[in-house]
């Protein structure tokens, strides 16, 4: 392109002389290379530094992990789970998206498909180790996929991918140094205990084993050429409908806005242990980013000014039946394995997710997904500061 504006330059008439063609290719070459400087800002603009992302977690990022490995087993399978996308079941713990689909939407990355999902899955752009049921520690609880199993498969789907010579649906070697890692994990170790009759004090004496259990998993990822991690807390669990039904014999005091003190007050405490373990990770790495997203500030505040975001319903379930949170952990969202006569109980959903916060009395709705994503785009809410949004220039979700 270049060499034609060039050539036509040279053939006018004014550039019969030496010294008008001497003119002519300063102001061409002077002209070239703005163009260059433009082409070389725009192609910045339009990439990441994160080809890819790796993800570890539970059914709260789960896109189809669970499902895989124990078919007909999980309630995503069936409607009216992805009511609101795409339409129908998408094995997503949600009526729509999850934030792990949010965040591969912001950064311009399809959806993670599920590392035990063989057919129709496409590994380039990353991998979903997350499965429902997880803990980060292991125990013998929902799953059997706690984090050093999803370890375990990822450092395997690693060594695969390096011995194999080139491969369709693979990602490249050096997409496990350039990465993005997320885990989001958590929510079922509180739940380990409390369905053990453990009382709030010797849920806390067991938290820090979760902690490093996550830590643990993050070492193994640095180990792997992993550099950038993001690492979520959990959230404010005194809101969530599973906690303040299933556990009726747990006297607890609500908040103003209907939350349960005590189980928030424990999460606080895990909160705290979890920011001071990735901290220290981050000085005994070197040139790893360890962030800590602080997602109960987002969440909690959200419950609180709920309206104020177009929010309804904060501490009851959109899709479930009974009570006052519209949960019943035997007549769960969907298809239940709780008969009434001779049929199945069908727990059905409201016509109107995006006024719920929360899903299925434990998940939260796309609505609700959408707005934290945001807010975590934001970068407030990382520990410490990080510069996602010059690392890549993220698109609107």
């Amino acid at each position: 392109m270049r060499t034609v504006v060039r050539s036509r330059h040279l053939n006018s008439d004014t550039m019969k002389s030496s010294e008008g063609t001497w003119m002519g290719y300063s102001l061409l070459a002077l002209l070239n290379l703005h163009l260059l400087r433009y082409s070389a800002m725009v192609t910045a603009a339009r990439t990441c530094n994160f080809p890819a992302i790796f993800n570890f977690g539970d059914s709260t990022s789960d896109t189809g992990g669970i499902q895989a490995a124990f078919p007909t087993f999980s309630q995503s399978e069936f409607p009216p789970y992805g009511m609101t996308f795409p339409g129908k079941p998408a094995l997503r713990y949600s009526d729509g998206r999850l934030l792990i689909d949010f965040f591969c939407e912001a950064l311009e990355l399809p959806y993670l498909s599920a590392y035990l999902q063989a057919v129709g899955s496409d590994f380039r752009h990353g991998v979903n180790f997350a499965t429902a049921g997880a803990t980060a520690q292991a125990v013998t609880f929902i799953s059997p996929f706690s984090l050093n199993v999803q370890l375990n498969q990822f450092n395997e789907f690693r060594q695969r991918v390096l011995s194999h010579q080139g491969g369709r649906y693979l990602p490249s070697d050096d997409v496990f140094s350039k990465a993005l890692y997320i885990v989001e994990i958590g929510g079922n170790d509180f739940s380990y205990g409390y369905t053990r009759n453990l009382n709030f004090d010797q849920v806390k004496n067991y938290l820090p084993r979760v902690v490093d259990a996550i830590g643990s998993l993050v070492k193994g990822i640095y180990q792997a050429g992993g550099r950038t991690i993001l690492v979520f807390d959990a959230g404010p669990q005194g809101c969530v409908p599973y906690f303040l039904t299933n556990f009726p014999a747990m006297a607890v005091e609500l908040d103003a806005v209907g939350c349960a003190i005590e189980y928030n007050d424990v999460t606080r405490y895990y909160n705290s242990l979890l920011k001071t373990g990735m901290s220290q990770l981050q000085s005994q790495l070197p040139d790893s980013s360890i962030i800590y997203i602080d997602s109960f500030a987002i969440k909690y505040a959200l419950t609180v000014n709920a309206k104020q975001n177009g929010f309804l319903y904060t501490t009851k379930a959109c899709c479930g039946m009974g009570g006052r949170y519209n949960y019943d952990y035997n007549q769960q969202c969907g298809r239940s394995k709780t008969q009434i006569g001779n049929f199945d109980s069908i727990a059905p959903a409201c016509s109107n997710p995006s006024q719920y916060l929360n899903w299925d009395g434990v998940h939260y709705t796309e609505a609700a997904n959408r707005y934290i994503a945001r807010k975590i785009l934001t970068e407030q809410f990382f520990e410490p500061a990080f510069p996602l949004n010059q690392l890549c220039q993220l698109k609107p979700i």
